[in-house]
């Protein structure tokens, strides 16, 4: 019964990882025609997954990068709105 549990959080997990891989791809996308700030919108909820990601399976390396990535894109995303 342990293993069906494991496997449902399992599934939902890589669910989460892919479905903030391609929020983030369509954020990089955005930037690479400059829309401006919707990419920075887009790659925060991408970002944001990813460190759920990182706090859920424990992974330090994943819960910095995007915590400090969420951080930049936090504050991009106030310096948009004083423009």
């Amino acid at each position: 019964m342990k293993h069906l549990i494991d496997f449902g959080k399992q599934a939902k997990m890589n669910k989460l990882k892919w479905t903030s891989s391609l929020i983030l791809s369509c954020g990089l996308v955005l930037t690479s025609f400059n829309i401006y700030p919707i990419n920075l919108y887009v790659q925060f909820i991408g970002v944001l997954g990813w460190l759920v990601v990182g706090v859920k399976t424990k992974d330090n390396a994943l819960v910095f990068v995007n915590g400090v990535g969420l951080a930049i894109l936090g504050f991009g995303i106030i310096y948009s709105q004083s423009l």
